[in-house]
């Protein structure tokens, strides 16, 4: 677990080898200010979850343009709690040190540098409903069907599936059936195209076909339009659809190391888009400035 940090895939992988329900705890979405020596209030947005054995794993930024910085640490049982704060080459660049109040709703204390030599008050506020860590947290809680088959004999009862590492190409009609569906884990499949019966669960608000073949993506998937969370790093992506700019309630997408050399313009529609992961693709740094100007409002690692 000490490598645990705001990659949903790691993050959900984590969760699949410990079991969700012995696994999590709360989510804490805040935002608030950082008071600079300068008298400055530098507002912020952090966030983080709580593991049952009170690790803490999260992230924060300042303004989305600039990328979120990762936060690892504990929470302990007086609720203080203490952060490392690492930027993407995984370097210490901070410590929030501070307390939760006894309804979790405020959280304040010092930032510190990292050599020691400046210290700045913060105080936050809790923000609820709108991050995709909400998402994460309720779909983690779910009992999840690993049996396709038993999922279609128990379609009425089905709310999230994990078929990672089955060695699956295809998946069957029958999953028209599952009507109350809201999340499916594809991880490490054999899919060399996004399957077109997803497009069928209207339901679903989380995707995972992180490190398959996919090499095609039909637009179809439009017609996700309650997806929060979308999941498709490691394939072999080199395009996407317009039909992207349709799931206008993304909160969090995932598509690293693929073979992109430019997102379709309908991107600028993802307006509730909070998280792109877009590493390790082909992109210029004229795309990337592109895609700067069209998310204005999300925070995108390159």
């Amino acid at each position: 677990m000490k490598r645990i940090f705001i990659f949903l895939p790691l993050l959900l992988s984590s969760f699949i080898i410990f079991g969700q329900d012995k696994f999590f705890a709360p989510t804490y979405v805040f935002e608030g200010a950082i008071k600079t020596d300068k008298g400055q209030n530098l507002r912020i947005n952090l966030n983080f979850l709580v593991l049952l054995d009170s690790t803490i794993v999260g992230s924060y930024y300042y303004t989305p343009k600039n990328g979120s910085l990762k936060l690892v640490g504990h929470l302990n049982a007086d609720n203080s709690f203490m952060l490392v704060e690492r930027n993407d080459k995984d370097s210490i660049t901070g410590f929030f040190n501070g307390s939760l109040t006894a309804d979790n709703k405020e959280a304040s204390g010092e930032w510190t540098s990292p050599s020691r030599d400046k210290e700045f008050n913060f105080q936050l506020n809790i923000v609820e409903g709108k991050s995709y860590w909400d998402f994460i947290r309720k779909n983690r809680s779910l009992h999840e069907y690993l049996n396709l088959n038993l999922a279609i004999k128990e379609s009425d009862k089905v709310l999230s599936i994990e078929v990672a590492n089955q060695g699956l190409n295809r998946l069957p009609q029958q999953l028209e059936k599952l009507k109350n569906i809201v999340s499916i884990n594809l991880l490490d499949n054999n899919f060399t195209s996004f399957p077109t019966i997803l497009s069928n669960l209207r339901t679903l608000d989380e995707i995972s076909l992180s490190s398959n073949q996919l090499t095609s993506v039909g637009k179809e998937i439009g017609y996700l339009k309650n997806l929060r969370i979308l999941i498709m790093n490691n394939n072999k992506l080199t395009d996407l659809p317009k039909e992207i700019g349709e799931l206008t309630n993304l909160l969090y997408w995932e598509i690293g190391n693929n073979k992109l050399k430019a997102l379709p313009d309908e991107v600028k529609y993802l307006t509730n888009l909070q998280e792109l992961h877009i590493e390790r693709n082909a992109l210029s740094e004229s795309e990337k400035q592109k895609i700067k100007r069209l998310l204005p409002n999300c925070v995108i690692h390159f």
